[in-house]
């Protein structure tokens, strides 16, 4: 093996490479070479093109490190892609050659025009003494650049990369969502246009890690929203729109990248409403994905019952216990405590939010209990109001003395927190 690399090293190191990336080598290559080139704020023609690898098959160390870096967060985001649009039932991507390609060339390719067109192309032309005229002036050559680098690929490449925006925004709308078992849908706020501006492929870091990571971030620097405002859309569908194409494909047709939902017409385990169905049920699989950061975790009080969430002397202690355990775990655990009600319910039944909720709304709180006399707390007798006393809230000595984690046998019908 050492004497075939002596022999042929640039052959050899093409070939590492090409399986490290796959077929997306010559797309993830030009960005990388661009990036590292600084091309900033060039048009489509001025940079290196996909066909680079022919013309220059060297790969340098700068190369090599910037190929490893973003390949990484691009399987990582295929990974989480086909999870969350393909098959809900693995966190490895499960997508086909074909699929996985068009993935990844999307990505690369949107990453290419966030580094050539986005953050850094404005600290590279505006400057901070810049009139509001200059300004103006770069703002409109910018979208004349975006324009044109979107008006150099087909329309169904085009159509690949909105539904991976779309993939992303919901992603950094999940991170900047406050419901426990509502995802919500791609939105465009300056937060989820920001990151895309910066760089898509780092979205993973905001799915692992909340919008904290995003350190560019700074919302009183007024000039460069106009920038990040629509950065993608606003060019790609003027591009789609001069060719008399909508801009966005109906939601009832096929859509880009993925051939074959697997499950795609299963329903509910217990309900079995078509209003919910396929990759919108939950089951142990990808719990996980419902929360991940501290934002979420705060949400998921809403869904004790009555208002021991507001308990004064178990609620920060309540908090933690969820910060520290894997979701899979408190979902998982809830069906040990299954109440009379729930008994043909399961852990592997797949479940649409609303049931989902419905059953962590009815077994959070006795769950709680059960890690409390796990610790090995001493739990005192019951409340009578339960759940739903208002002394628990604003008196902690009451708090303490009584176990307010249990069903009120007397007082109001606890309110329903939704």
């Amino acid at each position: 093996m050492y004497n075939v690399f002596q022999q042929h090293p640039r052959s050899v190191v093409r070939s590492v490479a090409y399986n490290l990336v796959g077929p997306a080598l010559p797309q993830a290559l030009r960005f990388v070479r661009c990036q590292n080139a600084q091309l900033y704020s060039k048009s489509v023609d001025e940079l290196l093109g996909e066909d680079d690898i022919q013309k220059n098959p060297v790969l340098s160390r700068e190369d090599i490190t910037g190929l490893v870096a973003i390949s990484t967060a691009v399987q990582e985001l295929e990974n989480l892609f086909s999870w969350r649009m393909k098959d809900r039932r693995y966190k490895t991507s499960q997508l086909s050659l074909v699929e996985s390609t068009r993935f990844q060339i999307a990505m690369y390719r949107l990453s290419l025009f966030s580094a050539v067109y986005g953050h850094n192309a404005y600290e590279s032309n505006i400057e901070t003494d810049s009139d509001e005229e200059e300004i103006d002036s770069a703002l409109e050559e910018a979208k004349k650049l975006r324009k044109g680098f979107f008006g150099s690929l087909s329309t169904p490449e085009l159509r690949d990369i909105q539904r991976i925006e779309t993939f992303l925004r919901g992603i950094i709308a999940r991170a900047e969502g406050a419901q426990f078992t509502t995802i919500p849908p791609a939105i465009y706020s300056p937060e989820s246009s920001f990151v895309l501006y910066c760089a898509p492929h780092n979205v993973i870091d905001v799915y692992k890690g909340g919008l904290d990571c995003i350190t560019e971030w700074d919302p009183d620097t007024t000039e460069e929203i106009f920038f990040h405002d629509d950065f993608i859309s606003g060019p790609l569908t003027s591009v789609l729109v001069d060719r008399k194409e909508p801009p966005l494909l109906p939601i009832n047709q096929k859509q880009p990248i993925i051939e074959e939902i697997v499950g795609e017409h299963d329903r509910c385990s217990q309900c079995q409403s078509d209003t919910a169905q396929g990759l919108d049920l939950w089951g142990p699989s990808n719990w996980s994905y419902l929360w991940g950061n501290q934002p979420l975790y705060a949400s998921i009080a809403r869904l004790l019952k009555g208002r021991v969430g507001a308990n004064l002397a178990d609620r920060a202690h309540f908090l933690t216990v969820l910060q520290e355990s894997p979701a899979e775990e408190i979902v998982g655990g809830l069906f040990d405590y299954k109440t009379p009600t729930y008994i043909t319910w399961n852990k592997a039944d797949w479940l649409c939010s609303q049931c989902l909720e419905k059953f962590i709304r009815d077994h959070l709180h006795i769950w709680y209990l059960g890690q409390k006399v796990k610790r090995g707390d001493l739990i005192p007798g019951n409340c009578w109001y339960g759940y739903n006393c208002r002394t628990q809230t604003h008196k902690l000595a009451h708090a303490q003395k009584l176990n307010h984690w249990c069903e009120p046998i007397k007082g109001d019908a606890p309110p329903t927190n939704l």
